[in-house]
């Protein structure tokens, strides 16, 4: 689902930053605050489309920084400072993969072990230390920052949250920096297309000794992931489809009248996305058609746009530059993060990690280690800082 990393380590930067050593001193002394902050965070579930408890808890350690907003779409909005342009939005989503009515961090020293503690807990709590840090040392005088905490970042949330933002304030954005994961040296710069699909089969059903011979929708099934699982997908630009949820049926012993399953179609290439649409589509048809009893129907349950923002642009330049700056590597990769909707609408934008180090994502296993998350913390605040001072 991605590129092959753009190695800009060596890369010459333009820029020569100075010492914000109190705004460093701040985010070195408050690591525990952070972690701490972290697991409660983490602690509050968020599923996609149910991240209103999330929402509200993190809305709330805001009371004393700005002013605290709840969109319409249960973003929270946060204004930082309010000093003209340039605008740049600072942001992390709230809503997680999981549906878990209940989370319990395991903490084991420096390791922090839960389901979303990385993805995007660990992106919520830096925003909040981020905040805190430049309340208590001041932020530059030029320039408005903006938090915002998105809801339905994670699959079939359609990056909800970040389209009803960017449908009501894109025209005030200047600079979009997505804070998502862990990994620092990661400048996702290219938006990743992809389309969702629910595919339906239905037949007339029936019991499976007594109507036995009946069209199986299952079955049938069956036949477009054969075909699924043979196709040659090009590796340029990389394209990747997965059914990732198979369900229907009654009983073991029922033959079902309904069946779906859920497709999941990515490219680094727009022209590669739709021929293969095409393909699934022209392959269920045929199928559908050798079956004169069953049914199909297609219902899209998702769409990625992609866009990219210029490895020369500014707000790039400057991003390697403070990574460099704080000790850290940049590479440049594709991704599909909130940032996509800016990329799509020309708005200049990076998805950037935390800090520290993580694993399993996306499961019960999550992990998170916060050691050199601090790295990763002040880079970040550095490019505020640079971004809102217009520092060229």
């Amino acid at each position: 689902m991605e590129l092959p990393a753009k190695d800009v380590s060596k890369r010459e930067t333009p820029f020569s930053f100075g010492h914000p050593d109190r705004l460093f001193a701040y985010i070195d002394q408050n690591m525990p605050a952070f972690m701490e902050s972290l697991i409660q965070i983490c602690e509050v579930p968020a599923p996609t489309f149910l991240e209103e408890k999330r929402g509200r808890y993190f809305a709330s350690l805001f009371q004393n920084m700005g002013t605290p907003e709840t969109d319409a779409a249960g973003n929270i909005i946060i204004p930082l400072s309010r000093n003209g342009k340039p605008h740049v939005v600072l942001s992390a989503h709230l809503d997680t993969v999981f549906p878990f009515d209940s989370i319990k961090v395991e903490r084991q020293n420096s390791m922090l072990r839960a389901p979303g503690i990385s993805d995007d807990s660990a992106g919520l709590a830096a925003l909040l230390l981020i905040a805190r840090a430049f309340c208590q040392t001041g932020l530059p005088a030029t320039g408005s920052l903006t938090l915002l905490a998105t809801v339905g970042e994670e699959g079939l949330g359609n990056l909800r949250g970040a389209r009803h933002y960017f449908d009501n304030h894109g025209d005030t954005v200047d600079y979009f920096i997505s804070l998502d994961g862990s990994d620092a040296v990661r400048l996702v710069t290219v938006g990743l297309a992809s389309k969702r699909i629910r595919i339906i089969l239905r037949g007339p059903g029936g019991h499976s000794w007594g109507d036995a011979g009946t069209v199986n929708p299952i079955h049938v099934a069956g036949e477009l992931l054969s075909r699924i699982n043979r196709l040659a997908l090009p590796s340029r630009p990389k394209t990747s489809i997965n059914v990732g949820i198979i369900s229907g049926g009654t009983s073991i012993n029922t033959i079902p009248n309904e069946m779906f399953m859920d497709v999941d179609m990515r490219s680094e290439g727009a022209e590669s996305l739709r021929w293969l649409d095409q393909y699934v589509q022209n392959a269920l048809k045929e199928i559908a058609d050798a079956h004169s009893a069953i049914t199909a129907e297609i219902k899209v349950v998702g769409e990625r746009p992609s866009g990219s923002v210029s490895p020369d642009h500014p707000l790039v330049l400057k991003a390697v530059a403070a990574n460099h700056k704080s000790g850290l590597d940049a590479k440049l990769e594709t991704g599909s993060t909130d940032s996509n909707i800016p990329f799509s609408l020309g708005i200049p934008a990076v998805t950037i990690g935390v800090g520290g180090e993580s694993g399993k994502i996306h499961t019960p296993e999550e992990w998170y280690d916060v050691t050199g998350a601090e790295a990763g913390l002040k880079r970040t605040a550095l490019l505020l800082m640079q971004l809102l001072s217009n520092v060229s």
